[in-house]
């Protein structure tokens, strides 16, 4: 995070806050759903991606999370990259924004499915458990999961 134009504990502190968003989603993306939780807060609102309403807390994402194991037949995440973050510390509390890219695995007829590429800002909070998200906002720009035009690939 050199680049943040931080010294001393800023940058450290900037450092831990990329580590907390680029952790919740390694800890997605190998389905450890007490790594996600133990990155937000429990109270944390979040305009998701695959929801129409604001969640409010882990009731709402537990909901979600149940909903999505149900239509468990479309495409399959292989990884997420955050990326490009913008880092704004304010005593305990940041705002990072940054790209997310979702890659898929091949379709099962083999064809290779598109990325999807999201446009995110996070809201943290320090505690004395570390820096939590608050909230986060996802939106989808490109959406991912589609099979690549032959002029594409």
């Amino acid at each position: 995070m050199s680049g943040t134009g931080l010294s001393g504990s800023g940058q450290k502190d900037a450092h831990d806050v990329w580590s907390a968003v680029t952790g919740l989603y390694a800890a997605h993306g190998t389905g450890e759903v007490d790594g996600v939780d133990g990155r937000l807060d429990p109270e944390a609102t979040m305009w998701h991606s695959e929801a129409e309403g604001l969640l409010r807390g882990k009731g709402d994402l537990d909901s979600l999370r149940a909903e999505r194991a149900m239509r468990a037949d479309g495409p399959q995440v292989t990884d997420y990259y955050a990326h490009d973050p913008v880092i704004d510390l304010s005593g305990h509390m940041a705002v990072v924004c940054y790209w997310l890219r979702v890659d898929y695995a091949l379709a099962q007829d083999g064809t290779a499915l598109s990325p999807e590429l999201v446009r995110n800002t996070a809201v943290l909070r320090r505690s004395v458990a570390g820096w939590r998200i608050v909230h986060l906002h996802e939106e989808v720009r490109v959406a991912g999961g589609r099979p690549v035009a032959a002029d594409e690939g």
